[in-house]
């Protein structure tokens, strides 16, 4: 695979839900992108068992995200619907944000 990870690995990540292949069984470069980050993380000791709380932080956060535009994605006014992308994106740079904040506060160490 592109992330460098043999397919035991992936199968793995994937049955805790880490990771989701498309149709054809490729991955696209989000997927890429996790599976490096949870290859780096197993450097640590952390394994797919330990990073399924963090997928399922992530899944809650989306979720409130998509609380919030599902409005205007909805919208009968072409401009109002355009905006929901901008919102989400907005919304998700602010979580992670909110998210190192908190790692930083419960570690007592600065995150560059």
């Amino acid at each position: 695979a592109a992330a460098g990870v043999g397919p035991e690995e992936l199968a793995d990540w994937e049955s805790y839900g880490l990771l989701t292949a498309a149709a054809d069984g490729s991955f696209d470069a989000g997927a890429v992108t996790v599976a490096r980050l949870v290859a780096d993380l197993g450097r640590f000791g952390l394994e797919p068992r330990h990073l399924r709380a963090m997928r399922a932080a992530a899944d809650r956060e989306a979720g409130l995200v998509e609380q919030v535009v599902a409005p205007l994605r909805r919208h009968p006014n072409p401009r109002t619907r355009a905006r929901a992308e901008a919102t989400a994106k907005e919304l998700a740079t602010l979580s992670v944000r909110l998210h190192a904040a908190l790692m930083e506060t419960a570690l007592g160490v600065r995150i560059d």
